[in-house]
């Protein structure tokens, strides 16, 4: 038991530092600010989820910073929560925050969860590890079977997320 539980704390303790870097959008790999894009494909702006989260649930009011990515072309790094299971790769899933998110009790606040619809032949293969998704960025708060979700992706890539040099 004692073992068990010391390695269950090295690996808590190997992720905190990604989860960290994920959550509070710590990263030399800007591709633009969110005030820079002109929102073309490729000219993705880097969103973090401290800005995600400003998304006021019980209003549906939001930051002019907020209010600027709707719409444009996004990239933001997470966790995935695989919605469906094809060895293909992910067609379907919930980017999340933090590796320990689960859309099971209790589920994140409906601005802390991201529904992404990856296009046809841009499917990720399954990943345990935090992931940039890029695409665009749709705000509203919706119910799904999965509860509430305040932002949609049509995902155009995923990558490994790659810590700073």
């Amino acid at each position: 038991m004692k073992r068990s539980l010391k390695i269950s704390l090295l690996v808590a303790m190997a992720l905190l530092p990604v989860t960290v870097m994920v959550i509070y959008g710590v990263s030399k790999h800007q591709d633009k600010k969110a005030d820079e894009s002109t929102g073309e494909p490729g000219d993705y702006i880097e969103v973090d989820w401290r800005l995600l989260r400003e998304l006021d649930l019980k209003t549906g009011s939001m930051p002019p910073e907020l209010a600027k990515v709707d719409g444009k072309f996004v990239k933001v790094p997470g966790f995935v929560v695989p919605l469906d299971d094809d060895d293909q790769g992910l067609s379907e899933f919930l980017l999340v925050p933090s590796p320990q998110a689960c859309i099971h009790v209790p589920a994140p606040p409906p601005n802390q969860m991201v529904m992404v619809h990856m296009r046809s032949g841009a499917a990720p293969k399954r990943s345990w590890g935090p992931v940039w998704i890029k695409g665009r960025i749709h705000i509203a708060t919706s119910d799904s079977q999965y509860g509430k979700i305040s932002f949609k992706i049509r995902g155009d890539s995923a990558e490994r997320y790659q810590m700073p040099n």
